[in-house]
């Protein structure tokens, strides 16, 4: 006897209801369709499953060492291994952490400064470290000054006396457009303008604009420069920083971090 003939679309519900599956042609507007093309792959053992989809996204920044990159603001570079780009090993940016755990260990950053964990070492922007001292704060001292001129400068002195160096940074008004690699929020109409290093803690005496040590100029810095200014006043009495700063004869990043210094020329 013949068989009655059935169509298409009764097939596929008679199929489905069956427990089988219908194979939707390309195009068609089913899962996988015209929404992009979208890939499975399985570990094989019946495990994990992980998919991918299409249009990508933007490559990872890489920073630190030699690279030359910097990070922004609400980033940290992230090293391998929690190496601190020793070793001319280049990291990657990667956005901070928001909320951490209130678990306080200990650990080191890169910046030799104990953090209770590394997600909220990473929160202020550095990376973690195995290799770094953290066994006493560097004895640094930190100080500011204002210099007028053709143009006005705030200067920030970051003095290692047991290091014998000084890092200087400059901030300038009206401050030009932002150098690149330089990503300094400041009040305007400032702007950073350099960061130096040299060889010589005498030369970060308020004061100071020409070092005598030998100096080395920062490739970048990112991070944020603050201050108010009291009614009446045009200048600063006290500033606040945390600066990240890139050398390219250092592997790892020197951080400019205080609060409440005073500014010798200033609050006028």
């Amino acid at each position: 006897m013949r068989q009655p003939f059935i169509g298409s679309a009764l097939f596929g519900l008679l199929l489905a209801a069956c427990g089988g599956s219908v194979d939707t042609p390309p195009g068609s507007g089913g899962a996988g369709g015209a929404g992009g093309a979208t890939s499975s792959t399985s570990d094989g053992a019946g495990g994990a499953t992980s998919s991918t989809s299409g249009g990508g996204g933007e490559a990872p920044v890489a920073c630190g060492a030699r690279s030359g990159g910097t990070c922004g603001t609400e980033e940290f570079c992230d090293f391998p291994d929690d190496s601190c780009g020793t070793f001319d090993t280049v990291g990657e940016c990667s956005a901070r952490p928001e909320v951490c755990p209130a678990d306080c260990p200990g650990v080191c950053g890169c910046d030799g400064q104990i953090y209770c964990n590394a997600c909220a070492a990473q929160g202020a922007g550095v990376d973690v470290s195995e290799s770094t001292s953290c066994m006493k704060p560097a004895a640094v001292d930190y100080a500011a000054s204002y210099w007028p001129g053709g143009l006005d400068h705030l200067i920030v002195y970051k003095a290692d006396p047991e290091a014998n160096r000084c890092v200087m940074l400059f901030a300038d008004a009206p401050g030009e457009e932002a150098r690149e690699g330089f990503n300094v929020a400041v009040p305007t109409p400032w702007a950073v303008s350099h960061v130096m290093r040299t060889d010589r803690a005498a030369d970060c005496a308020p004061g100071t604009i020409s070092p005598t040590g030998e100096a080395v100029n920062a490739t970048g810095a990112t991070g944020v420069l603050t201050w108010e200014i009291a009614t009446a006043a045009s200048l600063p009495c006290s500033l606040g920083l945390n600066v990240t700063v890139t050398f390219p004869d250092e592997p790892a990043s020197v951080v400019l971090r205080a609060t409440d210094v005073a500014v010798k020329g200033g609050c006028r």
